[in-house]
């Protein structure tokens, strides 16, 4: 079984070439973002210990979390970003672990797990090879700002918690420029599969 970690700026495409390695690579993957929307459900182990910690008010009036609250909260203040890093970074390594055994028991040959935070959260030796995903920075920025309808100031502010793109890049065994439309991408990572064996 041969495991890409797939990691990248907000808003750079992660998703894209996950699905480009699914629909024609064959690969089965795991997006961790999506890993911690469940967890952070009403009765999941995140929803309950974010409550605990900040209170009701990050709550809506139907007894969800407040995604735009916990933005701002993430993105202004260090600290509980800090805090909500390491609650929630061991429950999710945990989660990525049990669906690497489901997969190595299944005999599945290639497996892509998208992991924003993979170099921050320390995840490198889980996996064969790190791809990382970049635009150039100014589309980053237009991109966020119209999928989260975001000010350029808080767009901004996001980009600005994660790491730079220059240093993930650096640290990453394969670089995806996602950009050019969705041909070019599938031959970059076509190009970036040449020789590998799984």
């Amino acid at each position: 079984m041969y495991i890409i970690g797939l990691t990248g700026g907000i808003a750079c495409g992660k998703s894209a070439v996950a699905e480009t390695l699914r629909r024609y690579f064959g690969a089965v993957t795991l997006d961790i973002d999506q890993v911690t929307h469940q967890l952070l459900q009403p009765g999941g182990l995140l929803f309950e210990m974010y409550v605990r910690h900040f209170g009701n008010e990050i709550l809506t009036p139907e007894g969800t979390l407040n995604r735009k609250v916990i933005s701002e909260i993430i993105f202004s203040h260090p600290n509980e970003r800090a805090w909500i890093n390491s609650v929630a970074h061991p429950i999710l390594l945990q989660k990525a672990r049990d669906f690497l055994v489901e997969c190595s028991e299944a005999g599945k040959r290639l497996v892509v797990l998208e992991v924003p935070l993979l170099f921050e959260a320390g995840w490198e030796n889980l996996f064969d090879e790190i791809w990382a995903v970049y635009v150039p920075f100014q589309f980053q920025i237009s991109r966020l700002m119209a999928r989260d309808k975001l000010t350029e100031q808080q767009a901004l502010a996001r980009i600005k918690a994660q790491m730079k793109p220059k240093e993930l890049c650096a640290r990453a065994d394969v670089k995806i420029r996602n950009v050019g439309g969705y041909r070019k991408v599938r031959r970059r990572v076509q190009a970036a599969l040449r020789g590998r064996t799984f």
